[in-house]
């Protein structure tokens, strides 16, 4: 064989090395990442069958924040994969030139279910859907008839008898004013949360 065939040979066995290790960890549940890597933490804000989302495959979605910019993305988990909730924790790698290209390094199951609570407040021709799950809230304001024109979600931390809310900003989002800040639990039921910037009450049902 001439050493002209041996390299190409050899250059063809590399790589179809790389292309079998970019299949087995690069594609469907993982991305390759080529270039210089960092690790950010990330939390799970969706899963995979839901009420409204009916699937065979588990996947999540999840959210991660670099440089105060924030990222969406999903995951198809494997078999291997624990049972994963709403507000459970990750460890990503992330390319830094291109801070959207990321994989799950793991996944830390720390809450056990993703039911949550949830808090209605009426409004002229509509209503707001307000979600507390594990940490993450999601606030929807919908318009009569069920049509959704404001869907925020975030953090939530509960201090005393206050919440105080984070929310999820991206570039794609339109300025509002009256996206969830700071609440209150009212001190005669605490079953209803107080808006103090609006002074909407949200009742728990």
């Amino acid at each position: 064989m001439r050493k002209g065939n041996i390299n190409l040979w050899t250059l063809g066995v590399l790589f179809g090395s790389v292309l079998a290790f970019t299949g087995w960890t690069g594609f469907g549940t993982q991305t390759f990442l080529m270039g210089r890597t960092g690790e950010i933490s990330g939390k799970v804000i969706e899963i995979f069958p839901n009420e409204q989302v009916q699937s065979y495959s588990r996947r999540i979605k999840y959210v991660y924040s670099i440089d105060n910019n924030y990222f969406v993305d999903f995951k198809k988990l494997g078999t291997e994969d624990p049972r994963q909730e709403i507000g459970n924790e990750l460890k990503l790698i992330y390319l830094i030139k291109k801070p959207e290209k990321n994989r799950v390094k793991s996944h830390f199951s720390k809450y056990d279910n993703s039911v949550g609570k949830i808090y209605y407040s009426t409004k002229e021709n509509g209503y707001i859907e307000l979600r507390l799950i594990n940490g993450i809230f999601k606030y929807k304001e919908f318009a009569e008839g069920g049509k959704i024109i404001f869907d925020f979600f975030g953090e939530y931390k509960i201090i005393n008898d206050s919440i105080k809310f984070e929310n999820y900003i991206f570039e794609t989002d339109n300025e509002y004013k009256n996206r969830p800040d700071l609440f209150v639990f009212s001190p005669d039921n605490d079953r209803q949360l107080v808006d103090l910037k609006t002074k909407r009450i949200f009742k728990r049902f």
